[in-house]
């Protein structure tokens, strides 16, 4: 009876829940998992595509954030009593940051050795022979040491006033060839740095237009500073002493004498007398004596052709200061000036000694120099772009000569009784 019972009931329900398949049960399961996976394929594509667009910039964005922050890093360190204010400028030994004495707020300059070169004896030692040497000088016309040391990390550094100007070569490079008495004026001021320095037994061996700075200092503008003594060497130096490999070439060919070509450890005085004539040659030509597609070609040039006169590349150039120039680069020592105050003695005798005042450098400045002598003194002078170069020149392309005293017009020179 249960049989029966169980039967009928379960059978019933089986009979009625029954429910006949679809007639197609693959395409009702299938079509919405294809559009569900294409969808998602479409998304990774896509997703991919703005990667591959953007990863790129994304990389740069952060490589220069990084980059940055490093460089904020190190300019907001701190050297002893020196704030680090920002980098000023980098050569081979070293990088210069704008510094301000943190007690005196006196604003200065600081070299510090590349890090790359703080485990190299010898790079170490010509860096401290440097600042030595230049602390022996104390000429107006040498830049000036305030302090040298070495940080808990071990860089070594030294202190220098800082120079609210140019050097010689932005100056070229800005403003074109310099008016024959304003190459005077920076002459005689270079020359009589050399002639304490040559005076101690120092030969400097790297006379060039970046070596030599146009500063306004003490309220006093176009005031000359020879820097960079990294390369002096003593007349006193011993084979034993010498830092520059024998055979070795140390310099700049492009200012280079033949002698120091030859061999840069047997120079004396008259080897810079050589190479500051090479900086006058090119201050009034705009142009090197010898140029060429490489270093030996130019020192080779440098000892063996005549240079071409300086009136030939530029009209204008006075017959007296053309003839000094050429003395001092004469081929051998003995034809050039023997010492710097001969040298200065004739270019004093120059028809254009004193025609470039301190009225004439201070109106250059205020025109044509780039940000005022404040913005200088403060380091900061905007940046020059090319446009703004372009601009500069026109306006002071009038004065590469001297007016005449008598000139009358309104806003041109100032007259030379101001100085």
């Amino acid at each position: 009876m249960n049989t029966r019972l169980n039967q009928a009931v379960f059978g019933s329900l089986d009979h009625e829940t029954v429910v006949q398949p679809p007639a197609n049960p693959v395409k009702r399961e299938t079509l919405p998992r294809l559009h569900i996976r294409g969808t998602v394929r479409n998304l990774l594509i896509g997703f991919g595509a703005f990667l591959a667009k953007h990863v790129v910039s994304l990389f740069t964005f952060w490589t220069h954030l990084i980059n940055r922050l490093r460089c904020q890093s190190r300019a907001a360190r701190q050297l002893g009593q020196y704030r680090l204010i920002g980098r000023l400028g980098a050569g081979g030994m070293g990088e210069v940051y704008l510094a301000e004495h943190c007690m005196l707020k006196r604003l200065c300059a600081i070299k510090l050795i590349h890090p790359h070169r703080a485990g190299d004896p010898q790079a170490l030692a010509r860096f401290e022979r440097e600042v030595r040497m230049t602390a022996r000088l104390s000429h107006w016309n040498t830049v000036e040491i305030y302090d040298y040391g070495r940080t808990e990390d071990g860089t070594f550094f030294y202190v220098m006033e800082y120079l609210p100007g140019l050097s010689l070569e932005e100056l070229l490079e800005r403003h074109g060839p310099l008016p024959a008495a304003r190459v005077v004026h920076v002459l005689r001021q270079t020359c009589q740095a050399l002639r304490e320095a040559h005076g101690v037994g120092l030969i400097h061996r790297d006379i060039k237009p970046g070596n030599i700075f146009v500063a306004q200092r003490g309220a006093l503008y176009d005031v000359a500073k020879l820097l960079d003594f990294g390369l002096v060497k003593p007349r006193s130096e011993t084979f034993a002493t010498r830092l520059t490999q024998e055979g070795a070439i140390s310099g700049t060919p492009l200012f280079m004498s033949p002698e120091q070509a030859r061999d840069g450890n047997d120079v004396d005085a008259r080897s810079d007398i050589y190479s500051l004539g090479a900086v006058a040659y090119t201050l009034l030509t705009g142009h090197p004596p010898f140029d060429g597609s490489n270093p030996l070609e130019v020192m080779i040039a440098h000892a063996r052709d005549e240079v071409a006169p300086p009136s030939q590349l530029r009209s204008g150039v006075p017959a007296d200061l053309e003839q000094v120039i050429l003395r001092c680069l004469a081929k051998r020592p003995e034809d050039h000036f023997q010492d710097a105050e001969s040298l200065e003695e004739a270019l004093a005798e120059c028809a254009a000694a004193e025609q470039w005042t301190q009225a004439h450098a201070a109106w250059w400045w205020k025109e044509c120099g780039e940000g005022s002598p404040a913005q200088l003194e403060m380091g900061l002078a905007p940046a020059t772009s090319a446009s703004r170069v372009a601009a500069a020149k026109a306006p002071c392309a009038a004065s590469s000569t001297v007016p005449n005293r008598r000139r009358t017009q309104p806003k041109a020179w100032p007259a030379a009784s101001a100085a």
